[in-house]
């Protein structure tokens, strides 16, 4: 049996330096195609991977409540017999924003004139979460490299995990 702690361990995504500028060559060339506001990639828990573009708002609290509004839609997609739904829309006056779930646990979000045609949007969208999703499935399946988990020496795990054991008592 897998703890709570293993289970949140697990199912993060590990990001390094090349990882990121990869994204956001993406996504800043999906914001000059699209003619976008703004792009993020947030996990499903709320949280900043990466963003391009400028958002009128708090990008971190837009990014834990388009995370919070998918968790609920999930719920609904439920009731009506579907597993989930994997994109969202919201068309306002003046912006819009189109969700896009790629994998199981990653939210494209694209923020846009509400001039701009839908469609468009859907298309450039479905485009990005194709690049997108084979980054984050490597990222999902990779290990760290010997180099990474030695770069503080023998023990150190294990070293540190006996002063935190002796802080904190058994964690």
């Amino acid at each position: 049996m897998v703890s709570d702690n293993e289970a949140v361990r697990l199912r993060r995504l590990v990001f390094y330096a090349t990882d990121i500028d990869i994204i956001n060559t993406a996504l800043l060339a999906f914001v000059k195609k699209a003619n976008a506001q703004a792009v993020l990639l947030i996990d499903q828990e709320g949280h900043m991977v990466a963003r391009q573009g400028f958002t009128s708002g708090d990008s971190s609290a837009l990014a834990a409540l388009v995370a919070g509004s998918f968790a609920s839609t999930r719920e609904v997609a439920r009731i009506l017999g579907e597993k989930e739904f994997r994109v969202l829309f919201h068309q306002g006056p003046g912006q819009s924003i189109h969700t896009t779930l790629i994998g199981d646990r990653t939210l494209q979000v694209a923020v846009f004139n509400s001039q701009i045609k839908p469609g468009m949007i859907q298309v450039l969208c479905k485009e990005l979460a194709g690049q997108l999703a084979g980054l984050l499935e490597e990222a999902a399946k990779r290990a760290p490299s010997e180099s990474e988990t030695q770069a503080f020496g023998q023990g150190f795990s294990e070293a540190m995990k006996d002063q935190l054991n002796s802080l904190f008592g058994n964690l």
